[in-house]
């Protein structure tokens, strides 16, 4: 496979679940019972993905750790949560909320500190990639 769609296929097929699950219309029932702020650990998980995917890609073959890219994952990935926040206001039934947006900054920063940690474990060993 080529080392680039290695690289930066799995953060754009990613990205596009983001975007396409926030393209779906809620649906209000009662008969959907989740527990309090469960969606707010979605929002999590899906950014810390995002994060580690994003942070993965821009350091791919880097045999040292960069800082820089820890927070240029941090500010992209803090915009595009924005965004999605904004599309998501957009589409019927659905609502863009500061908490969801928290919760989704809190999962771009929780996923680059992981990624950027898993980075230095490699390092050390004297592996990349």
């Amino acid at each position: 496979m080529n080392l680039r769609i290695k690289r930066w296929l799995p953060l754009f097929v990613w990205v596009a679940i983001i975007f396409g699950a926030s393209s779906i219309p809620g649906v209000v029932t009662d008969d959907v019972k989740l527990p309090m702020d469960f969606d707010k650990l979605i929002h999590f998980l899906e950014y810390m993905v995002f994060a580690v995917l994003f942070y993965r890609g821009l350091s791919y073959d880097s045999g040292k750790v960069n800082w820089i890219l820890c927070s240029v994952v941090i500010l992209t990935g803090g915009g595009i949560a924005g965004l999605d926040e904004m599309y998501q206001s957009y589409i019927p039934g659905r609502d863009s909320s500061i908490f969801d947006l928290i919760a989704d900054f809190a999962g771009v920063v929780a996923g680059s500190v992981f990624a950027v940690l898993k980075h230095v474990r490699k390092v050390k060993r004297g592996r990349t990639g």
